[in-house]
């Protein structure tokens, strides 16, 4: 309410108790609804402020709107990103991936447990078994391609051993690129197992 309006009500009310001596301003008593929803043509005759011994009860209007919920057909693409998120989700779920881990210079990982909880998927028919060996930064490149080769070779000589068909597995060896850690050289040692299921065979 601006000052004008507010100098123009205690006029009017002033006014009012001057003539017909019917209203003191000490005595005007504010409604707990003022602050609610006023129409505008009716907004100068709300009186928002104390004035003297009057005291206003200043809550803030709180609005609630409720609406019923509603369903609506998906737009294009909303649909094309939703089946997107589906894809990408059923694909990962073809995936069983483990990490086997490497003394230095070893070509034969410390143990094999990390290894038990993939077999069984590569041992599916249709699985694709990945091995990607990985060495850390100490020698030459060639040495530690080799070395990571090797790291991948053994882990494919231990699956075959284990049952899995040697045509199903798939060997790389990256040397010391890929690192996964700059501050501990032994997670960098290791080979990367990741187990493809055949599409459908996602349990």
């Amino acid at each position: 309410m601006t000052t004008k309006i507010r100098a123009l009500m205690v006029a009017s009310l002033a006014l009012a108790a001057s003539t017909a001596g019917a209203v003191d301003v000490r005595e005007v008593v504010i409604p707990d609804s003022v602050g609610v929803a006023v129409e505008p043509a009716h907004q100068a005759h709300v009186l928002g402020e104390a004035i003297r011994d009057s005291q206003v009860k200043r809550t803030p209007t709180i609005w609630i709107v409720t609406e019923p919920s509603r369903t609506r057909a998906l737009m294009p693409e909303e649909e094309a990103r939703l089946d997107a998120i589906d894809a990408e989700a059923a694909e990962e779920a073809r995936h069983v991936r483990t990490t086997l881990l490497f003394g230095f210079d070893k070509s034969s990982p410390g143990e094999w447990a990390a290894l038990e909880s993939a077999i069984g998927d590569a041992l599916r028919t249709g699985s694709i078994v990945k091995l990607v060996g990985h060495a850390d930064d100490v020698g030459s490149d060639a040495y530690n391609q080799r070395l990571s080769e090797n790291r991948a070779i053994s882990v494919a000589r231990y699956l075959i051993k284990r049952g899995v068909s040697k045509k199903n597995i798939k060997v790389a060896g990256r040397g010391k690129r890929d690192p996964v850690s700059i501050v501990d050289s032994s997670m960098n040692r290791r080979v990367e197992v990741d187990v493809v299921k055949a599409a459908g065979k996602t349990l």
